[in-house]
């Protein structure tokens, strides 16, 4: 493996995908402690909990292809007919993923993880370097990829993960086999249950280890974007329920991997990487339609279409109630066996058949011909008397659906309360989704669903859990998002204040890899709905932008700044074309992360080498003075320090004056730099009823002498805001001392401090930035 040379300017993103996980059952896992990292990332770490809706279907295949590819509903269900070639789909077989995928990609220019990679997933979505994806797992792909030489190499050097990853696979052996046994004492099917034990481990076990794996190695490479999909959890829920002692039992070790993934990203020497956790849908606790009908759902449509137009016509249905929810068939492909058609009625003919689709609560019916409208109604009122079907969708040529159930016939999305139940959480969208569905184009004549909204709903399989359909449980899955990227599409996405879809992930993705081409907003109104008066003021000792890890990054300064969304910002420390910070203009780079203006003034200069402090600001500003407040003096190791002075107009036609500045170190030079920048060559020269914000690491603390002065003319921000504990803000790893202030005039209202305690900010500096929210009178 190749390791890429110098540093990165650009963070990278890592996008894990915990399948199947509801936010429900997110949170009770949460409150039972079975996901400790991921609750120490909410307590501490600056991240955020929000909801995911996954539309309708609620499968994994739809949700990828919209955030993949900002295409809503990109399949039908999870197994579906496909209309142009005549092939029924099941989205983990290598053709079938291909097939739609070529299809996304005609419909968007650039995939998602371009230049990325992709792990576990259905589609590549442009990524360089992707496994365990559907694709990936082709016969012929499998044998192209075959290296026994590479394999051994890697073998012998990752022997120690390997040995890992064999303890655990051991381990959930012994705890699959102690389910297996609970299964037959619950008169599950013996032959089932037998052969989930190897499914088991296989996906729930080795696939969690090995996405793990290659993701540890991806950012050691320094990879711009990561996807990974993390499926144990879905996979025993489909067999337990998603509430089961099992199901929530994978979640230990799945919580693990993303802790190592996390730490991996958090200490990588080439490129920063940011972190997003999410699932693509829940599960609800299905009853299966076999356990509560008696027979199998094939048995109950041969019926139903043994009479009326459809009467001597073969209904051809890949049967699958043996199986538990895709676990099995996920095994089959990836230790490279063909996929099971022998319960299959053969080879489907879409033109001499009825086809039924029903893989999940979410079923599709095809006729060989089309029917009249009487018709299909005829058969809508036979699938749920003879077959109790709980939900049957025909869509109607206004472009609404009819929606029957057993308390009668509704029109979507007209009455969706009636059909989905008033309480749902996404109603509107759910039914205008449902809508959709039924006219997508490889959708069924009819489309049949388990979703009863006022009693346990079904699913067609053997499955205790179940996800496609438009359940309150299997549509809300959540996202784990970091407060920086969560910020940006709060501001800019409405819709996103009650939920994130997969399109609205796929926009924030984008635009935190700057592949939208838009830009940070810049007016108090597109931010936020903000006061109109309100400024946000800033002060932060950079450090040259040399981080506790040694590493430097002007970027990474940028994003800790940009995270707080500031007006206006004083910074110190600050190199320009120094060699120690291979030469860069340390000012410019930050300017133009943060899309501001900005001054510098100099402390030091040495040929073309300059060190000193600079103002950052989304207003017009002028600079009025800046300048020594005492001069270096050699003798004492003793460096220049200085001020900067601007006046800023604000968008509302209002102005005040900002200065930034950066005190010594001695005792007595802080008390001379203070006289002087109180003095009438500076603040002293103002009229009092003029505006002004003094801001800068004064190198002393609250109760100084240096800074007398400046608490009996202005406030400090940290003292006046009501129940406010004053932050420490140096140093950054263990914050003790309160040196770096905000000054504000009369002018201003305190309205609210920042907290800067983030793990990036932890790690950019030696000092905490410190940020103030302030209304100017």
């Amino acid at each position: 493996m190749k390791l890429p040379k110098g540093e990165a300017d650009h963070p990278g993103l890592i996008i894990v995908q915990i399948d199947g996980l509801s936010r429900t059952q997110f949170e009770h896992a949460i409150s039972k402690g079975n996901l400790p990292f991921l609750s120490k990332l909410i307590r501490r770490e600056h991240f955020t909990v929000e909801s995911f809706y996954s539309g309708v279907p609620s499968t994994t295949p739809a949700v990828q292809g919209e955030i993949f590819y900002g295409v809503r509903a990109a399949v039908p269900g999870f197994q579906f007919l496909h209309r142009a070639s005549g092939k029924v789909m099941r989205m983990y077989e290598a053709e079938s993923a291909a097939v739609i995928e070529d299809e996304l990609r005609s419909r968007n220019e650039e995939p998602l993880l371009q230049d990325g990679s992709s792990y576990s997933n259905i589609y590549r979505a442009g990524a360089s370097f992707t496994r365990y994806c559907s694709q990936d797992l082709a016969s012929t792909e499998v044998m192209r990829r075959a290296n026994p030489l590479k394999w051994f190499v890697l073998g012998i050097a990752y022997l120690p993960k390997l040995l890992r990853m064999a303890g655990l696979a051991a381990l959930e052996f012994v705890i699959a086999i102690a389910d297996a046994f609970k299964g037959l004492y619950a008169r599950e099917k013996a032959l089932s249950e037998l052969l989930f034990v190897p499914a088991r481990v296989v996906v729930c076990i080795i696939l969690r280890e090995a996405v793990r794996f290659r993701i540890l190695l991806d950012i050691e490479r320094g990879v711009p974007v990561i996807h990974g999909n993390l499926l144990g959890y879905d996979e025993q829920s489909h067999r337990r329920g998603p509430r089961s002692e099992f199901a929530h039992w994978t979640l230990k070790g799945i919580d693990r991997a993303i802790r190592d993934i996390y730490r991996a990203g958090d200490h990588s020497v080439y490129r920063d990487y940011e972190v997003i956790i999410y699932s693509d849908h829940g599960q609800e606790h299905t009853v299966p339609y076999e356990r509560k009908h008696g027979r199998e759902l094939h048995a109950a449509l041969a019926e139903v279409f043994s009479s009326g137009p459809m009467a001597g016509t073969a209904v051809w249905m890949r049967r699958n109630s043996d199986l538990l929810g895709n676990t099995v068939g996920r095994f089959r492909n990836l230790v490279g066996l063909r996929p099971d058609t022998s319960a299959a009625s053969g080879v489907p003919q879409p033109d001499s058949q009825v086809i039924v689709t029903a893989m999940g609560p979410l079923g599709h019916i095809y006729f060989p011909r089309p029917l009249t409208v009487a018709e299909l109604e005829g058969y809508v009122t036979e699938l749920i008397r003879v077959a109790g079907v709980p939900l049957v969708l025909r869509p109607q040529q206004d472009g609404t659906v009819q929606a029957t159930n057993a308390r009668g016939t509704w029109s979507l999305p007209a009455q969706a309360d009636e059909v989905l139940g008033a309480s749902h959480p996404f109603l509107e969208e759910v039914a205008q989704d449902l809508v959709s569905l039924c006219f997508h184009e490889n959708a069924g004549d009819l489309v049949i669903s388990g979703w009863n909204p006022n009693g346990q709903p079904l699913s067609f399989p053997m499955e205790n859990g179940a996800h496609c359909g438009p359940g309150s449980e299997e549509t809300r899955g959540f996202l784990l998002v970091p407060d920086r990227i969560r910020r940006w599409h709060h501001a800019r996405l409405p819709a996103t204040g009650a939920r994130v879809r997969g399109e609205d992930l796929h926009k924030i993705v984008r635009h935190f890899l700057n592949r939208d081409g838009i830009p940070e907003e810049k007016s108090a109104e597109k931010r936020g709905g903000r006061k109109e008066l309100s400024l946000r003021v800033m002060t932060y000792n950079i450090h040259s932008c040399v981080g506790l890890d040694r590493k430097i990054r002007p970027e990474r300064v940028a994003r800790v700044i940009n995270h707080f969304d500031p007006d206006i910002v004083a910074v110190q420390e600050v190199d320009c074309h120094r060699v120690r910070s291979r030469g860069h203009d340390q000012a410019q780079l930050i300017a133009e992360h943060l899309r501001m203006s900005h001054v510098f003034h100099a402390m030091f200069e040495e040929e073309r080498e300059r060190y000193g402090i600079a103002i950052f600001s989304r207003y017009p500003l002028t600079t009025v003075k800046s300048g020594y407040l005492t001069e270096a003096d050699p003798r004492l190791f003793k460096e220049a320090r200085g001020a900067i002075w601007v006046k800023v107009a604000t968008e509302e036609g209002r102005s005040f004056h900002f200065l930034n500045t950066h005190f010594g170190l001695g005792r007595a030079e802080r008390l001379q730099q203070a006289e002087v920048l109180l003095g009438d060559e500076w603040l002293g020269s103002l009229p009092a009823t003029e505006p002004v914000v003094v801001a800068g690491d004064f190198n002393s603390g609250p109760r100084s002498r240096a800074l007398q002065g400046f608490q009996r003319r202005f406030q400090d921000v940290q003292r006046v805001l009501p129940g406010h504990v004053p932050i420490p803000t140096f140093s950054s790893a263990f914050p003790l001392l309160r040196i770096d202030h905000l000054f504000v005039s009369k002018h201003f209202t305190v309205d609210g401090i920042g907290k800067p305690v983030s793990p990036v900010a932890r790690m950019a500096s030696d000092h905490l930035p410190l940020f103030a929210e302030l209304t100017l009178q």
